[in-house]
Order: structure tokens, then C-alpha cells, then sequence
């Protein structure tokens, strides 16, 4: 699961969707399918074996989404020690404005708050 830091919830599919351009969003955590990501050796966050986590663009509040995986860098991701995940194209964060289920997920310029630390576990 990726656990956000502020919200204390974790990046969600909606629905259990295994649709190219789903947005993923926060949502209590539940051990679903739907909420268990794994980081690969190719920096790759999957879901469903071959969905991966990726940004539809590269600029502040590009969506973040799940597509089938192709290896691109708009879909490598860098779990930092920091606990922000910054896309590998865009050196930007994963970031959420608010911390209530069905808040969207997006990259934006890193700023070290809370809304933008997650845990993977």
C-alpha cells in the first residue's frame, strides 16, 4: 500500500478499475487488490500485475492515473527517503490537496509538507 503521511489514507483505484486513465485517489485503507502497489526494479509502481502508476503529463497538477505499464518515464517513480515519491520524468511529487476519501492524486513542485509524504508498505 502507499499510506499517505497527512491523510492517513491510502492511494486508492476507484471502483477496482483496471482502465487506462483511471485517476487514482485517497481512500481508507482495506488490503484490497485495488490499494496493492509494488515498486519494481524498474522503478515501476504496479497495481493489478501489469497496471502501472503514471502521470498523464509533466507540469503542476498533472493528473495521476493508471495505465498499462510500457516502461516509459512518466511511469518511474523514486521512493525517497523523505517519503516523497517524485516521477522520474518530471522531478515533481506525488501530492494531494486534501485528505478526505476521493481527493485525487497529482504531481506538483516538492515542498516538504505533509501532503506530499507516503509510505510504502
Amino acid at each position: 500500500r502507499i499510506l499517505g503521511a497527512q491523510s492517513g489514507r491510502c492511494i486508492d483505484v476507484p471502483g477496482a478499475s483496471q482502465n487506462n486513465g483511471t485517476r487514482v485517489q485517497l481512500y481508507d485503507c482495506n488490503g484490497q487488490a485495488n490499494q496493492t502497489w509494488t515498486l519494481t526494479s524498474s522503478k515501476q509502481l504496479t497495481v493489478y500485475g501489469s497496471r502501472c502508476l503514471d502521470a498523464a503529463g509533466s507540469g503542476n497538477g498533472s493528473a495521476v492515473q493508471i495505465y498499462s505499464c510500457n516502461g516509459q518515464a512518466n511511469q518511474q517513480w523514486n521512493v525517497n527517503t523523505n517519503g516523497t515519491i517524485t516521477g522520474a520524468q518530471s522531478g515533481r511529487c506525488l501530492d494531494v490537496w486534501g485528505t478526505g476519501n476521493g481527493q485525487q492524486v497529482q504531481i506538483y513542485d516538492c515542498n516538504g509538507q505533509a501532503n506530499q509524504r507516503f509510505a510504502l508498505s
